[in-house]
């Protein structure tokens, strides 16, 4: 074997080991959210039948998007938690964004598909309930077509929370005066993945309506193709933002935290 090929060997040994680790940590948090969400899910919806309430809208949504949260420590974790360990194991700089970005997206496409699983188990608990449900805001959700655009832009959106939090975890590495100034323009992707989904916490606020006053403010529900295709692309834009971030901080990034 050459010294290129066993570089090359390398290189993807040591790509292939910071995926491992994020995909089980990935494993070890979905299990814990999910769990979790699932009885709270349920709890709400059969509560709110069994008093003659009608909840309207998916818990998921009224809770504002919460499988991001976990997502943002996950990177976190998953970054500033190894990469000393990974540096003095041999590992490159290079492979570690790779690995990381290569866990983030697997680790994304099984929150994206479980998150559609959930809100069409919601959706079948409600409406069997006699109960009314929509999402808030968010894409269209009611034809094949909605479900799959759906799966595909949670995925993406996911998997830039992910990677929005390996940014954070990396910049803080720099000093924590300079990783908390980063938090802001290292969210962006994030930022943008929440408007093109029409979801979360900054894509449900913008996408508010008054009607007809402030009293009635509400979230309409998304409509239309192009609306659709705008989610999934620019989830998948906020994914490659927020990659190239991650390569560009962690090239220069101190093994010690300053």
């Amino acid at each position: 074997m050459s010294r290129t090929d066993r570089v090359r060997a390398a290189h993807r040994r040591a790509v292939g080991v910071v995926d491992l680790r994020l995909r089980g940590s990935g494993v070890t948090v979905g299990l814990w959210f999910w769990g979790i969400y699932a009885v709270y899910a349920v709890a709400i919806t059969v509560g709110n039948a069994a008093t003659g309430n009608d909840l309207e809208i998916s818990a998921l949504d009224a809770t504002l998007g919460a499988a991001r949260w976990p997502m943002i420590v996950l990177g976190i974790i998953a970054s500033s938690g190894i990469l000393a360990l990974h540096v003095a194991a041999g590992g490159s700089r290079k492979a570690m964004a790779a690995g990381v970005v290569r866990g983030a997206v697997v680790v994304g496409a099984g929150y994206g598909v479980l998150t559609t699983l959930v809100l069409l188990g919601e959706r079948l608990l409600s409406t069997s309930l006699g109960m009314t449900w929509r999402r808030v805001g968010a894409l269209p959700f009611d034809s094949p077509a909605g479900v799959v655009g759906t799966t595909v832009a949670e995925a993406l959106l996911l998997t830039t929370y992910i990677l929005v939090g390996a940014c954070i975890g990396i910049g803080f590495t720099y000093s924590g005066l300079r990783g908390t100034l980063l938090i802001v323009p290292l969210a962006l992707p994030a930022v943008l993945a929440d408007l093109v989904t029409r979801t979360g916490v900054v894509g449900t606020i913008a996408n508010i309506e008054l009607r007809p006053d402030i009293d009635h403010a509400e979230v309409p529900p998304a409509e239309g193709l192009a609306t659709l295709l705008l989610g999934v692309g620019g989830t998948a834009l906020a994914v490659v933002l927020a990659a190239v971030v991650l390569h560009a901080l962690l090239r220069r990034a101190p093994v010690r935290p300053a």
